[in-house]
């Protein structure tokens, strides 16, 4: 855990939200939440499942952030943007969950911290594979906001090829709450 997170909600493997997601076991954590894996029990699908950080709960605008990440990524219509399959809060534990596609392989910080400069082609096929991401973004009127190589995960399909994912739409701005205000403060 990085110096200036908050702990995870701390739930035994097994627990079971939103009456469909068992998780397994933690996959990682972050400024607003930790990501485990989980199985989705209807179809017996593995799924990454997104859980608000316990000091965060109370806190009306990080719960009001963590529910736009969700809706943000829904609304994007991109292979390179992770896909959300459900979220909620569960009824029973009330706590905020955000259910996505299981990736497999690293985000492009641990990339480069491990291999170093990409080679030119690969770097290439990232930075359109990115752009494409954030033109759909865009188009569905969301500025992402956090790019950063730790939001930019890279999986191989099937042929070998990276496959970029941008994640973490939570501190996204949807650009028309600021259509009416284009010089204002916040403006986009």
């Amino acid at each position: 855990m990085r110096p200036f997170e908050v702990a995870p909600v701390m739930l035994p493997e097994g627990t079971v939200l939103g009456g469909d997601y068992r998780l397994l076991r933690p996959l990682s954590s972050g400024g607003m939440g930790s990501v485990h894996l989980a199985e989705q029990v209807s179809t017996g699908t593995r799924r990454a499942l997104k859980l608000m950080h316990q000091q965060l709960l109370q806190n009306a605008r990080a719960r009001e952030r963590f529910v736009q990440e969700a809706k943000a990524s829904g609304r994007i219509p991109s292979d390179h943007v992770v896909q959300v399959v459900a979220a909620g809060v569960d009824n029973d534990l009330s706590v905020p969950f955000i259910v996505m596609e299981l990736l497999e392989g690293e985000d492009l910080h641990a990339r480069v911290e491990r291999e170093g400069p990409m080679p030119v082609p690969t770097a290439l096929s990232v930075t359109e594979q990115l752009t494409h991401a954030l033109e759909a973004a865009h188009r569905a009127g969301i500025v992402h906001r956090d790019l950063k190589p730790r939001n930019v995960f890279l999986q191989r399909d099937a042929d070998g090829e990276v496959v970029v994912k941008l994640l973490d739409f939570g501190v996204a701005k949807l650009i028309e709450a600021h259509r009416t205000s284009a010089t204002g403060t916040g403006a986009v």
